[in-house]
């Protein structure tokens, strides 16, 4: 599950296979023993062209605890905002109807700034979950 709560649980809508990375849907070139960052390249590397230029954009969504928004939006919404600078993307945090402790983080633009500024507002989401550890909360 891919919530922002940083439980190191992940649900994706890859269907490859397991182990070595071998006989998915995506072929057998990513291997299992890639680190993150190799493998992040290594899937945008081999995306045709079409994907990664389509201007139509992309959404990612994710669930943050309401204690840690005041952290992940930043003082005056300046974290956000920096973040949607840098990226070109559009960012939200919106209520979740019947859901009073936590709220939907989403994430909209073209598909490799969409991902850029997710990861730079998990960090921002894991540096707030750290400062709130801290302080005890």
């Amino acid at each position: 599950r891919s919530d922002g709560r940083g439980d190191g649980g992940y649900s994706s809508g890859y269907s490859g296979g397991g182990g070595g990375g071998g006989g998915g849907r995506y072929g057998s070139s990513y291997s299992s023993a890639s680190s993150g960052v190799d493998l992040m390249m290594q899937v945008a590397k081999g995306l045709p062209s079409y994907v990664m230029e389509d201007s139509r954009g992309f959404a990612l969504n994710c669930t943050v605890p309401n204690r840690l928004v005041g952290g992940i939006i930043g003082r005056g919404g300046f974290g956000t905002k920096e973040v949607q600078q840098l990226t070109g993307t559009k960012i939200g945090i919106r209520e979740i109807p019947g859901d009073s402790d936590n709220r939907s983080l989403n994430i909209a633009g073209p598909l490799s700034n969409a991902c850029a500024a997710y990861m730079l507002m998990m960090k921002r989401y894991l540096d707030s979950e750290a400062e709130a550890a801290q302080r005890g909360h």
